[in-house]
């Protein structure tokens, strides 16, 4: 698997990332995180700011592939909502940890409580008494590990 270094982002190897970015089916930051050593936020601020002096039509369909990929919000997000709906069956019916859930999910914590505190509440489909009950149940967890601690 090929793996780009900073250097190559910053020369005109760029317009070689561009191509496999553009080819690939992936969002920016899981390209990144497959294939670049550096974060997707300096991935796409090279794309923007810097490829347009290598390859001006190579941005433009750059730009366009980061517009389509980009979710408005979660209710659009079908990928997002079967996330967040595992999440909460593991969280409610599995009792395992934000921390579990997101090694279950392959995800990172962060995205996991946000999907359980956040996104979760923005489903519009969903009962207000599951999205209580996720909110109590990661209440649970929270004063147990205050236990844990000692606190």
């Amino acid at each position: 698997m090929k793996i780009y270094t900073i250097e190559q982002a910053n020369s005109e190897d760029l317009i070689i990332i561009a191509k496999h970015f553009l080819d690939s089916d992936l969002s920016l930051r899981s390209f990144a995180n497959l294939y670049c050593h550096f974060s997707y936020i300096t991935l796409r601020d090279k794309f923007l700011k810097i490829l347009p002096d290598f390859n001006y039509f190579l941005y433009k369909k750059i730009v366009e592939k980061l517009q389509t990929k980009k979710t408005k919000n979660i209710n659009s997000d079908s990928e997002g909502i079967k996330r967040v709906l595992k999440a909460v069956v593991m969280l409610l019916e599995e009792d395992l940890t934000v921390v579990e859930i997101a090694d279950a999910l392959n995800s990172t914590e962060m995205t996991i409580y946000r999907d359980l505190t956040v996104r979760l509440m923005q489903i519009e489909d969903i009962d207000i008494n599951l999205k209580k009950q996720v909110l109590e149940k990661l209440q649970e967890h929270s004063r147990a590990n205050l236990v844990k601690k000692g606190r």
